[in-house]
């Protein structure tokens, strides 16, 4: 596993647990207690099944889990603005106030079947709401990632959208294709595993297989890296009431640039994207972890640590530490 980036002092990041739970899904996909024996093993096969089918559930919560809590605390930044409400993204105000009102009333509706402070939660999105006509702002957790019990592909396409991230899956896609995380297309790859998931949950003859927990893991990592890359530029551009983020004339994509750590036999390169010469060489993985931070910082770039094989392993949003 690699270096934590809380051992770094750069404080917790909502990615970090989910990482952890997504590298621990990949190393047990090929456990052998996941992996189908002899036909005739009929008692191995059906607890392996079972394991796997409940393990494609924890990897797609987590996946959703993360896209929630990540929008959270860009919420929390994006509350943290100059810009007086009614200036910001049309698609934004919506969420914060009519969004939010209609998914805090189904999340008390199901806290109060599960017998929980349903009055608190009204009570915390009432507030919130309220903030939007004046004073502190505080936009509400419940204003995007909340509108179904299932963080569907069009409700994150719908979270960037109201960041004024315009196609929002093609430009995921296209970050973690700079990134070095392949070419397929996230949004059918997020709709299969959504579908995989659901009949994991559902169905008794679900049998997920380990090379679906494997692949669905490896696009998770992409999905979450495209999206936070995207999202955290989008959120601090509004904070700061950049002009062109405000009136949707910029394609946040383009407007960005990379830089990566990469595991390599000499060390730990660092590059910027789109420069074929490494900018340091340096043996200690913290020492070129906290380098790299602090070179990222100033110009405010992503840094994307790589393993061997060129692959984004874990990330750090510099926009908004």
């Amino acid at each position: 596993m690699a270096t934590d980036f809380i051992d770094l002092g750069v404080g917790m990041l909502s990615h970090d647990s989910f990482i952890d739970r997504v590298e621990t899904i990949q190393k047990a996909a090929i456990d052998s207690y996941l992996v189908d024996r002899t036909l005739t093993d009929i008692e191995h096969n059906s607890r392996a099944r079972l394991l796997r089918n409940g393990l494609m559930v924890v990897a797609f919560t987590s996946l959703e889990d993360f896209i929630r809590a990540r929008t959270k605390d860009l919420l929390d930044i994006i509350s943290r603005t100059i810009v007086p409400f009614p200036q910001l993204p049309q698609a934004l105000q919506e969420a914060a106030t009519m969004g939010a009102m209609k998914s805090a009333k189904d999340r008390a509706q199901m806290a109060k079947s599960a017998g929980e402070d349903y009055l608190a939660l009204l009570r915390e999105a009432a507030s919130h709401v309220a903030s939007t006509a004046g004073g502190s702002l505080q936009l509400s957790r419940f204003s995007l990632g909340y509108s179904g019990s299932n963080v569907s592909s069009s409700e994150i396409s719908s979270i960037l959208t109201a960041l004024n991230v315009q196609d929002a899956w093609n430009e995921m896609s296209t970050i973690a294709q700079r990134c070095g995380a392949g070419s397929m297309p996230l949004k059918p790859a997020y709709e299969q595993a959504m579908r995989l998931r659901h009949e994991a949950a559902h169905r008794p003859d679900a049998n997920v297989q380990p090379w679906n927990l494997k692949d669905f893991c490896a696009q998770a990592l992409a999905i979450a890296l495209g999206f936070d890359v995207l999202a955290s530029r989008a959120a601090r551009l509004i904070r700061d009431g950049d002009s062109n983020i405000l009136a949707g004339k910029i394609k946040v994509s383009t407007d960005l640039k990379l830089r990566f750590l990469d595991a390599d036999p000499k060390g730990f390169i660092e590059r910027r994207e789109g420069v074929a010469r490494a900018i340091k060489i340096t043996k200690e993985e913290d020492v070129a972890l906290k380098l790299s931070i602090a070179n990222a910082s100033k110009t405010q770039e992503p840094l994307i640590r790589r393993d061997m094989s060129a692959l984004p392993i874990r990330w750090i949003i510099t926009d908004v530490m």
